[in-house]
């Protein structure tokens, strides 16, 4: 590789970067003037700047329409998804106006788990709570961010991570939606869904049994 052309790689790699960071700030600053807001708009707003987001880039992109995912194909939904508070509170409110009762069994014993040892659970345990026996979220209207940007080219068989790596799955990737959703894990804060599904049913009363479908919103 000649002495020019590694010094044209080297600049498009701090022109991506820095085009990033300014991505990043952006969404930071942003975030933080509706940091204070209430907790359910907040998050409503969010996801529906990720959605208008994604929409357009979705426009924009030749492969775009290759993405597979569909309603049943779930392997996704079983593995561990960091969330912001936010998030949470809205998780929660919308299984209780959907009448859908949370396994607060399950999550106390996901709770107990971090991204590295995840896999190291039962089957069963690794599901999401929200994740239905037809395959389908309970809750889908108000999923997390993460559940959003994550969208896949290959076969959805390919996403089962009992059979297959990572790196076997193809991913239609945003950068933008990438800066967006980092910008809200750093403002807002991080964590499983696990436990902060539990911290906002500890707030509602509702971490006993789990039942947030009991609960009027």
């Amino acid at each position: 590789m000649s002495d020019a052309t590694d010094a044209n790689r080297r600049a498009r790699i701090e022109a991506k970067e820095t085009y990033l960071r300014r991505m990043l700030e952006r969404y930071t600053e942003r975030f933080r003037a509706a940091a204070g807001r209430e907790a359910t708009a907040v998050a409503g707003e969010v996801h529906a700047t990720i959605d208008e987001l994604l929409d357009h880039e979705r426009g924009k992109s030749a492969n775009s329409g290759a993405i597979r995912c569909r309603k049943g194909c779930s392997h996704c939904c079983s593995n561990p998804v960091e969330i912001w508070p936010q998030e949470a509170v809205l998780l929660v409110k919308a299984a209780r106006e959907a009448g859908v009762e949370l396994d607060a069994a399950r999550l106390e014993r996901q709770s107990k788990r971090t991204i590295d040892d995840w896999r190291l659970q039962p089957k069963a345990d690794r599901a999401c709570v929200f994740l239905g026996a037809d395959g389908a979220c309970r809750v889908y209207v108000s999923r997390p961010n993460a559940c959003r940007k994550l969208l896949v080219l290959s076969d959805p068989a390919r996403c089962d991570t009992e059979k297959y790596t990572p790196d076997d799955t193809e991913r239609w990737f945003s950068w933008e939606a990438e800066m967006m959703e980092l910008a809200a894990l750093d403002t807002f804060g991080r964590g499983l869904m696990p436990l902060a599904l539990l911290a906002a049913l500890e707030k509602t009363g509702d971490r006993e049994s789990g039942r947030a479908g009991d609960r009027k919103p």
